[in-house]
């Protein structure tokens, strides 16, 4: 499990804990999903502070601080697509702002907390190690597919999988992105 997915499962499990432990049996309202804290100007500044500098910073704390503190992000590098993803979770948690902020949150932590996308495999050369560690093949399926590209010829399309005996197609769909055949 790569960091971000182990950051995002503990920002949901605290998120969730949250929300169980605001939400009492007698009351009828709506509760939102998790408590929602405001903070004072001078407070959002020293939270600020302790992050790096850029454009949205401080919509950041502001947005993100209402459930957590926003300082959670600096251990993570994700691409815009994976902090895209992130905002939208938390939104679905209670995370409240305008399309506005949340885009300016989005936009300070791809840009400040950048990562780099997973370099994909070529299939066609990729050894058993890298068969069963990117494509997630068991031994015995990794060696299917390279007796199988040995005899047959390489793959044109990740589709061609549905061919292979002993590969099952459902692992290779599920990390399109990182596997490639050329």
């Amino acid at each position: 499990m790569t960091a971000a997915a182990v950051l995002t499962a503990a920002v949901i499990v605290t998120a969730q804990q949250q929300q169980s432990s605001t939400t009492t049996a007698t009351t009828t309202e709506q509760q939102p999903a998790v408590p929602l804290r405001t903070f004072t100007p001078e407070e959002i500044a020293a939270m600020a502070a302790t992050l790096p500098e850029g454009p949205g910073r401080e919509v950041t704390v502001k947005v993100c601080g209402q459930c957590h503190e926003p300082q959670r992000a600096a251990s993570v590098r994700l691409t815009r697509e994976g902090w895209s993803d992130v905002v939208a979770k938390m939104v679905g948690l209670g995370a409240r702002g305008t399309d506005a902020e949340l885009e300016q949150v989005t936009e300070y932590l791809a840009t400040t907390f950048r990562g780099e996308a997973p370099k994909p495999i070529n299939l066609n050369t990729a050894s058993s190690v890298e068969l069963e560690s990117v494509a997630a093949l068991l031994r015995k399926e990794a060696a299917a597919w390279i007796a199988y590209r040995n005899t047959k010829g390489p793959c044109k399309t990740l589709d061609d999988f549905k061919k292979v005996a002993g590969v099952p197609f459902k692992k290779i769909d599920e990390r399109r992105d990182r596997l490639v055949c050329f």
